[in-house]
């Protein structure tokens, strides 16, 4: 047995708990860059947290986040604004791309430079090698679980490409997690993250660095998503629902953060640079074919969630197994999720560049090697 854990973000979680923002702040700065989606930022709690955070601190400013993921001209402007204000400490409230965001000025004021230059694949190779800004981490979706993890996935529309920009430096110092942030999320939307997150506790439960202490944290937020994703799809005001899909989302980001991921993921990054799929969606799209691809290698643990599913006692292993794939793909139609990637209309002209996209850290986390002939037998039988 050999690996390495770690998780240095502090939790706080509970209803109404964004109240307690302000306070947080205070601990670890007096001057704050706030990076808000759009979408949240009329929602009262949040206006009333602000409101307390300028009376308590110096100087409070807000970055509301373009739309979309970040990208990298965005981020550049954010970063200099944060830097030239003097900022000295980052607060980020919105989903998992308002979060990345902010990371990512909390390591370039530091760290100084262009994002580019840090990315994955792409940059020169430059790494982050001093402390970020301290960075509390508010999520209002249940899906990503940006809030506990250390890279943070730029998009570059013109260079057609999502990388990461990953350092341990970047982990937040504090997540609040408020579920009652995430009410205002639409149905589609709340599909769409909550595939996401049960995307990530499987992989990171079948994939080549799983660990004990990730095994366990996966299957106790597999635990809590399953049942949960249903019900809050069809009703968004079911707090304890929310609540549930909001804490497995957390420990979907602790357990690829510590062990990664797989199939389902690389190809969902390739999708989102290339054709702006949405990342969830493309997750959850990819989820069945990718449990299927691996179901030989990995009976045993997928029988272990299937368990999960059903109070029956005499199923075979492979009959556990197939119950979790099943109950995949019906949740995906439950939600209208497409079956495959043909209504992306994808060209073959491009598939070589979409095998190249995708294969990445997460493709490399797979329990059966994924070279680039396989990934594209792969991707022509899903287009």
């Amino acid at each position: 047995m050999d690996f390495q854990f770690a998780t240095p973000t502090r939790l706080i979680l509970g209803r109404g708990r964004i109240a307690e923002l302000p306070e947080a702040a205070a601990r670890w700065g007096k001057r704050a860059f706030v990076v808000l989606e759009n979408s949240i930022r009329g929602h009262s709690s949040v206006q009333q947290a602000l409101h307390a955070l300028s009376v308590r601190l110096t100087q409070v400013s807000e970055y509301v986040k373009p739309a979309g993921e970040p990208e990298m001209e965005s981020v550049n402007q954010a970063a200099d604004t944060a830097r030239e204000g003097g900022y000295d400490l980052v607060i980020s409230i919105g989903g998992g791309s308002a979060i990345d965001l902010g990371k990512t000025v909390a390591g370039l004021v530091t760290n100084g430079g262009n994002i580019q230059d840090y990315l994955e694949g792409v940059g020169s190779g430059r790494e982050a090698n001093r402390p970020s800004l301290p960075h509390i981490a508010v999520p209002t979706t249940a899906g990503t679980g940006a809030e506990v993890t250390r890279n943070a996935v730029i998009r570059s529309a013109s260079g057609r490409f999502k990388k990461s920009f990953r350092s341990p430096y970047l982990y937040p110092a504090v997540a609040i997690l408020d579920a009652g942030l995430t009410v205002p999320l639409p149905p589609e939307q709340t599909a769409y993250s909550g595939m996401d997150a049960i995307t990530q506790l499987i992989e990171s439960f079948i994939c080549q660095k799983a660990n004990p202490i990730t095994d366990a944290l996966a299957l106790a937020g597999l635990s809590l998503a399953l049942p949960a994703i249903r019900e809050v799809y069809s009703d968004g005001s079911n707090l304890e629902r929310r609540e549930a899909m909001l804490l497995a989302s957390t420990l979907s980001g602790i357990c690829l953060a510590n062990a990664g991921l797989g199939l389902a993921h690389g190809f969902a990054s390739g999708l989102g640079a290339l054709y702006d799929v949405p990342h969830g969606k493309a997750c959850a799209i990819l989820l069945p074919h990718a449990l299927k691809f691996n179901r030989c290698a990995r009976l045993e643990k997928l029988a272990r969630i299937g368990r999960l599913l059903t109070t029956e006692t005499s199923l075979t292993t492979g009959e556990y197994a197939d119950l979790l794939i099943q109950h995949v793909v019906q949740l995906n139609q439950d939600f209208n999720i497409p079956q495959d990637l043909k209504p992306f209309q994808i060209p073959k002209e491009d598939h070589a560049l979409l095998v190249e996209m995708s294969m990445g850290n997460s493709m490399a986390g797979n329990p059966v090697e994924v070279v680039p002939a396989i990934a594209r037998t792969i991707l022509e039988a899903l287009t």
